[in-house]
């Protein structure tokens, strides 16, 4: 990153900072509140009633998806 006289590199630095971080904790509260299990019961039942062909293909993904995650844990277990 060139630095120009009047810090501008610093300012893009801070920026993809905030950027980033803000992400990060967008993340982290989903993740904690969707570790309830009431309100992921509602998020689920809130999302399938605003887009309900959304639901098959996430099952497909997941089913798609599960074999390798149990190969991982038996490798990991050896």
């Amino acid at each position: 990153m060139a630095e120009s006289k009047n810090g501008q590199g610093d300012d893009e630095a801070r920026d993809i900072l905030y950027v980033s971080g803000g992400a990060a904790l967008i993340v982290l509260g989903a993740g904690l509140i969707l570790t309830n299990k009431s309100l992921r019961d509602g998020a689920k039942a809130a999302l399938t009633a605003l887009m309900p062909e959304l639901e098959e293909p996430l099952k497909a993904g997941v089913r798609g998806v599960l074999p390798d995650v149990q190969r991982y844990l038996k490798l990991r277990g050896m």
